[in-house]
């Protein structure tokens, strides 16, 4: 079928795939056994070939759609992911501070610095969350035994950290990303 709409269609998602940073070989097999199928299906209800590749591809949608909702999707399970790596970061980094013998801010505020930090690059598009996934829960442990504005406005400081090493992980992905001519997901 060189040559055909769908061949054509295929080489056009698999473009849109790469400029995503999504292309999988595996994503436009199965795009063209749905294609394919699609085709077969119309000419089993009587269209001609050309109506049926064209009914194929309307009803599959543009190139450019399709391998968005594969990029979203993809980002949708990193996400998921990198929130829940943060907020059991975060949780564990709250223990260690909240233990009694615990006396060192230092390490605590640089292991939320840089836990954010790898988080922000791995998933740069929500460094926020990142940060907040990490840095809230000492906040909310300080809030919770003494709730008063001096604990709220530490726990705004104590944010900062993670909050910094997010967003400092994630310039550093959009500059790796520039130089080596990437695109940053």
């Amino acid at each position: 079928m060189n040559g055909t709409p769908v061949e054509t269609y295929l080489t056009d998602l698999a473009r849109e795939l790469r400029t995503r940073g999504v292309f999988e070989p595996r994503i436009v097999e199965e795009a063209r056994g749905h294609l394919l199928d699609a085709v077969d299906e119309g000419r089993h209800r009587g269209l001609t070939l050309d109506a049926a590749e064209r009914e194929a591809l309307e009803r599959f949608g543009a190139p450019g759609i399709v391998a968005a909702r594969f990029d979203a999707e993809r980002h949708r399970i990193l996400n998921l992911t990198l929130f829940v790596v943060a907020v059991a970061l975060g949780i564990a980094i709250a223990y260690v501070d909240s233990r009694p013998t615990w006396d060192d801010a230092g390490i605590t505020a640089f292991s939320m610095l840089l836990g954010a930090g790898v988080l922000g690059l791995i998933g740069p598009r929500r460094p926020w969350l990142w940060a907040l996934g990490i840095g809230i829960w000492i906040p909310l442990h300080g809030i919770a035994r003494a709730p008063t504005l001096g604990s709220l406005a530490g726990g705004l400081l104590i944010l900062a950290f993670p909050m910094v090493g997010a967003y400092a992980g994630m310039a550093l992905r959009r500059v790796v990303a520039t130089l080596w001519g990437t695109q940053t997901p």
